[in-house]
């Protein structure tokens, strides 16, 4: 492994592969197949993604890309708007495309002080990484270049905003994917690459029967959506012999922030039309995209008594920042301290201690993060570098320009000992 600036090797709550459609439908139960996930081409020569038999319910536009990069920042990258140095083929772009690890960060961007020469090899380098995380086994060695121990992985953000007519298909085809994944990936390769399967918990009997499976294949974490399941809180009673089996069997909870939501369809109400992260305009962007699912999340698992109930439960929100967790916790200690009471069952301390007890949050790299410590101090906090994605850190040491003035014990709680102590390795 490479050894750099810090005496520890790193952990990282957030990375990425991707599951292609072809995997899942060779997965999945024969009955079902007709169902999976399928690329249809368009008359015009486009493609749509198909869901059981259905359109998927939005289909992207644009591109976040292409509405985050400015012609102006284009610039002073050295780069002219349509210039394909800094793409590579990936997630990202309707036509496929995506951005070199880090060209889209502002004050961290690896790219801004290097010259031509510098900036292809980089191009080159980070390119190759991108296009080789496609097996297990090259994403270790992956991390071993990155001075990185463990990652939390994601391959898959479920599909269930596209299921909900349809709840068996729902989940025939996240089965196929976790065990497309257990069987040629899995969910915990060497304890060091942790792979999240996807859970939905709209039905409770098919949910735990889910879990079961998982947890025979030895994941240590899964994931499920941020926001309410299908219209339905994922804490609610009837959950509760899935939500005990998790706190017997003491694996991880984790959500990640998804281009296609439900919140999207509450525009409606303001005059705005439901659009994909890649359409959104300033409005949409701001009220339905990362921090209120975020933290209607954490006030739901916190205030409707989750961990009240199952105190060995723990989440982990990868890739939705942080700015909005000294509100919510403000407003939920308020809240408690007003005599207001939870959903279901009592809270027997201030909602802020559960978030301290309970959730890891990973701030997006270029967040001012000393608010978060003065509402709910560094134990919280995770390192996740969003790799290989344009808007994350190609290098995890980067970070570190943002951890100026904290002690080194802090320092090592952030990049190392909290996301250890959430997957149940020695700090």
């Amino acid at each position: 492994m490479t050894q750099g600036k810090l005496p520890y090797l790193i952990m990282d709550a957030d990375e990425h592969s991707q599951v292609r459609m072809s995997d899942i439908e060779a997965f999945i139960d024969p009955q079902f197949r007709d169902k999976a996930p399928k690329e249809v081409v368009r008359s015009d020569g486009t493609t749509d993604t198909w869901y059981a038999g259905r359109p998927a319910r939005l289909r992207q536009k644009g591109s976040q890309y292409q509405i985050t990069m400015s012609d102006d920042r284009l610039r002073e990258l050295g780069v002219k708007q349509g210039n394909e140095d800094l793409r590579i083929e990936g997630m990202g772009r309707p036509d496929g495309g995506g951005f070199i690890p880090g060209a889209l960060l502002n004050r961290l961007n690896p790219l801004k002080d290097l010259d031509d020469d510098e900036r292809r090899e980089y191009v080159a380098k980070y390119a190759r990484m991108r296009e080789e995380t496609g097996t297990p086994a090259r994403r270790v060695e992956i991390l071993d270049e990155q001075g990185i121990d463990s990652a939390v992985n994601y391959l898959n953000f479920g599909s269930e905003s596209n299921y909900e007519h349809d709840i068996p298909a729902l989940y025939a085809t996240q089965h196929a994917t976790n065990r497309w994944c257990a069987e040629t990936w899995g969910f915990t390769y060497r304890d060091r690459l942790f792979t999240p399967p996807f859970i939905s918990l709209v039905d409770p009997e098919m949910a735990l029967a889910e879990l079961d499976y998982i947890l025979e294949h030895g994941a240590k974490v899964f994931q499920i959506s941020t926001g309410p399941t299908v219209h339905r809180s994922p804490f609610r009673p009837e959950l509760d012999p899935f939500w005990a089996r998790v706190n017997e069997a003491d694996v991880r909870v984790c959500t990640h922030v998804a281009p296609v939501t439900f919140y999207g369809a509450q525009g409606s109400e303001w005059d705005e039309e439901e659009s994909t992260v890649g359409d959104m305009n300033a409005f949409q962007w701001v009220m339905y995209y990362g921090d209120r699912p975020a933290y209607e999340t954490v006030a739901a698992a916190i205030l409707q008594g989750l961990f009240a109930r199952f105190p060995n439960v723990k989440l982990l929100l990868s890739e939705q920042g942080t700015v909005w967790v000294p509100y919510i916790v403000r407003k939920m200690d308020h809240a408690f301290l007003m005599g207001r009471r939870g959903t279901w069952g009592d809270l027997t301390m201030r909602p802020s201690e559960y978030f301290r007890q309970h959730c890891f949050v990973a701030p997006f790299p270029e967040e001012n993060i000393r608010p978060v410590v003065q509402a709910v101090g560094y134990e919280p906090i995770v390192f996740g570098s969003d790799f290989p994605h344009g808007e994350g850190l190609p290098e995890p040491e980067l970070y570190l320009a943002q951890l100026e003035g904290f002690s080194d014990a802090q320092t090592k709680m952030i990049m190392r000992d909290n996301l250890a102590r959430f997957l149940g390795k020695a700090a």
